[in-house]
């Protein structure tokens, strides 16, 4: 079996052992500035990992679990994040651009001057950090989506659909 070689921005490749990264259990590791660009990373896991400045453009991390990673400048433009979790992450100032979080959990997650704009976050848990200071601007969101008490997603720019 070839092991799989994950690419680093300024940083040599790190040689992972194991054929796929669907599944694979990143817990705890340094991913700064790690290349991912369209990788299929369904319900692999994240947790506590450093993903600063993470490029996840197009990647299906479906199922995934970010629980507690740092995600600070993290670009995940287009991302399929389908029932992801999120909880207690720090996304902040993160890409979620276009990116699909339809029933993502983002429980605790600190949001603070993430975008989102175009995302589809139907049946999603938007009970984040700092959601106000997020870029909503034409997300999609339908009547399962969860907002924090008090909060308006028409105001921020969301878009209902049903």
């Amino acid at each position: 079996p070839m092991p799989v070689a994950l690419r680093f921005a300024h940083r040599d490749p790190v040689l992972v052992d194991t054929e796929t990264l669907v599944d694979f259990v990143f817990d705890g590791m340094d991913l700064h500035r790690v290349y991912l660009e369209s990788a299929l990373l369904r319900s692999a896991k994240f947790r506590g990992c450093d993903i600063r400045s993470g490029i996840f453009k197009n990647a299906d991390a479906s199922g995934a679990t970010f629980q507690g990673a740092a995600l600070m400048n993290a670009d995940l433009t287009g991302a399929l994040l389908v029932g992801a979790h999120f909880g207690e992450a720090r996304p902040i100032a993160a890409n979620f651009n276009n990116a699909d979080l339809t029933g993502a959990d983002l429980r605790r997650a600190d949001v603070g001057l993430a975008t989102f704009r175009h995302a589809r976050l139907c049946g999603s848990k938007m009970h984040c950090i700092r959601l106000q200071e997020a870029d909503l601007t034409g997300a999609l969101f339908d009547q399962h989506t969860q907002w924090p008490d008090g909060f308006g997603p028409f105001e921020k720019g969301a878009i209902g659909i049903t």
